[in-house]
């Protein structure tokens, strides 16, 4: 039995991204509805998310954590359609966690938050760090997250209960960026 599958095929627009460094205080309401539409931001990580952004929008420069954002030009004006936090690790030499990322709905699947996962190493790199982390839920519902930042090179590092906390528990990944770590093992 043939089926046959009548889908409109739209042609692509073609626009470009830019990858900006830094937080302007007419970006974090978008930033923030960006995280709140993925779904996958806790109350608890929407209100550190606001915070760093506010302390970035209004910031001297000595945060410690670094947003990028990924814009297109939309009418002459520039729109953020993704975002990604990182920081420092304080007392781990040479250590990063990635905060936060997430890419607005319609500019999904696009390679946009691979890309601001390139220009984080690429930041991380020079600034000498050798390592990122991350955590992320254990649920089904962060399925997704799960093989985005697998197919983006981080691997396994732990899975873990909170105990007392009603919850499905979380994962740790981590990333190496130099070789000859690999097989090391971080607790």
């Amino acid at each position: 039995m043939d089926m046959i599958i009548n889908e409109e095929i739209r042609p692509c627009d073609v626009r470009e991204i830019h990858i900006i460094s830094g937080v302007a205080p007419a970006d974090v309401e978008n930033i923030l509805n960006m995280a709140a539409a993925s779904g996958l931001f806790s109350s608890d990580a929407m209100m550190s998310a606001e915070d760093m952004a506010w302390d970035s929008a209004y910031g001297d420069g000595s945060e410690t954590h670094t947003f990028l954002q990924a814009t297109v030009n939309e009418s002459g004006t520039e729109k953020t359609v993704g975002f990604i936090c990182y920081g420092r690790i304080p007392h781990w030499t040479e250590t990063y966690e990635l905060y936060g990322i997430a890419v607005d709905p319609e500019f999904q699947r696009l390679g946009i938050g691979s890309a601001l996962i390139s220009e984080m190493k690429r930041q991380v790199t020079a600034g000498t760090g050798k390592r990122i982390f991350l955590e992320t839920g254990a649920s089904r519902a962060y399925e997704n997250a799960r093989l985005f930042y697998e197919a983006n090179e981080f691997q396994l590092e732990n899975r873990f209960h909170k105990h007392f906390v009603p919850s499905d528990g979380g994962i740790v990944y981590r990333l190496i960026l130099e070789s000859q770590e690999s097989d090391l093992q971080y607790q």
